[in-house]
């Protein structure tokens, strides 16, 4: 049995001006696979991975996610939603609860009332922070300030 390709990378190359960032990758990730991207500073990795978040347009080359081709613009916004990305420096407002930082995004994704309730809670149970949830986002660790942001996503 053939698995679906959770990623398809054709071609991809990223330039800016003229430094080559990112060469002619091909990859493709079947479902349930993990990757890790491993190389010097300034071999491309993270132009790589802005690239799949549809945060960055490559220069050349196609990307596919589950089969449907990712592209930078308004084509396809669903696909879009599925796709979270967290930078190295993910900003925080340190100043809110972990509560009031997630219903901030809530909202800001269009979650209204007792969906966007329920989703919270699901989201703080999954990231394992419902006992912080009323704790300001200054007190936390560094490793759950990370759980926090990828979960705004």
């Amino acid at each position: 049995m053939v698995k679906e390709l959770a990623i398809d990378i054709r071609g991809l190359t990223k330039q800016f001006d003229r430094h080559v960032a990112v060469h002619e990758v091909d990859l493709q990730v079947e479902s349930g696979e993990v990757y890790g991207l491993i190389g010097p500073n300034g071999a491309g990795k993270t132009t790589l991975i802005r690239m799949l978040a549809a945060a960055e347009e490559p220069t050349t080359g196609e990307i596919y996610i589950n089969g449907q081709r990712l592209l930078r613009d308004q084509s396809n916004p669903r696909l879009k939603q599925r796709l979270g990305y967290l930078p190295d420096d993910f900003p925080l407002y340190e100043d809110l609860t972990v509560w009031d930082y997630l219903d901030y995004f809530a909202r800001l994704y269009k979650l209204r009332g007792s969906k966007r309730r329920q989703r919270l809670y699901d989201v703080l149970e999954l990231i394992e922070l419902t006992n912080k949830r009323n704790s300001l986002i200054s007190t936390l660790s560094r490793g759950m300030k990370q759980r926090l942001s990828l979960a705004r996503t």
